[in-house]
C-alpha cells in the first residue's frame, strides 16, 4: 500500500491534501515555528496576509496547502469569519488539551476590539498549538503586536495558575499572560491565557492509499 497526495475539493477550492495526515499537521508547526520574531508575512501568488493574528493562521496553512479563509471563512477575513466557517463544518471543539498540534485556538477578549473599555469581544485572537506536555501545558504559537510571532503557553488543568515553581526554585510557565492590564483593576490571573480561552478547531485532513 502507497501513500500519496491527492487533489481534492472543499466549496469549489482545490487543496493539496496530505496522504500522511501525520505529516500535515507536523508540516503546519514546522512552517509557524520558522516564522519566530517576524511581524509580517508577504504576499503568494497575488494572496495578501495581514500583519496580525489572523494573518499568521492563514499564511502558515497557505504554506502547509491550505487556503483557510476561501475555504472555511467565505473570503470575508477575521477570526469570527474563520470560527464560524469552522463551526458550521464541526470542526470546532472544546476540551482540556487538543486532538493534534496544528490545531487552532481560539479566544475572546484578549483586546479592546470595539474600543467601549468593557470586556465584550468574543473571537479577538487566534493561534497555532505547537505541543502538549505530561501536564496538559499546551505550547502555541501566534502573533501578538508587541513581539510578533512568538510562543505562549495553555494549561486548562490549572486555569487559575500562572506559573509551577520547580525544585530549583525557578518558574515554570503553564499559562502565560495574553491580555495587558490597562488598570481595569481585575485579579491577575484574569489576563493569562486560560482565563480569554474559547474553543479549538481541528482541520481533518485525509489519508489516501493505493
Amino acid at each position: 500500500m502507497q501513500k500519496k497526495w491527492v487533489w481534492i475539493f472543499f466549496l469549489g477550492v482545490s487543496l493539496q491534501i496530505y496522504g500522511q495526515s501525520s505529516r500535515f499537521y507536523q508540516l503546519v508547526v514546522s512552517n509557524a515555528l520558522s516564522l519566530q520574531g517576524r511581524y509580517s508575512f508577504p504576499s503568494i501568488q497575488g494572496k495578501r496576509f495581514t500583519s496580525d493574528c489572523i494573518g499568521f493562521v492563514r499564511y502558515v496553512y497557505y504554506l502547509s496547502g491550505i487556503d483557510l479563509m476561501e475555504v472555511y471563512g467565505k473570503g470575508r477575513g477575521g477570526v469570527s469569519s474563520l470560527y464560524d466557517g469552522l463551526v458550521a463544518k464541526r470542526f470546532v471543539y472544546t476540551n482540556l488539551v487538543p486532538i493534534s498540534i496544528g490545531d487552532l485556538i481560539f479566544f475572546d477578549n484578549t483586546y479592546d476590539v470595539n474600543k467601549n473599555s468593557k470586556w465584550d469581544d468574543p473571537l479577538s485572537h487566534v493561534a497555532i498549538v505547537v505541543s502538549v506536555d505530561n501536564q496538559g501545558t499546551i505550547t502555541y504559537i501566534h502573533h501578538s503586536p508587541r513581539k510578533g510571532v512568538s510562543l505562549d503557553y495553555l494549561n486548562l488543568y490549572y486555569p487559575n495558575t500562572y506559573a509551577f515553581r520547580k525544585k530549583d526554585k525557578t518558574l515554570k510557565i503553564i499559562n502565560s499572560y495574553l491580555r495587558i492590564d490597562r488598570g481595569e483593576q481585575f485579579p491577575r490571573e484574569n489576563y493569562i491565557s486560560s482565563f480569554f480561552f474559547r474553543s479549538f478547531a481541528h482541520i481533518p485532513v485525509k489519508e489516501v492509499t493505493e
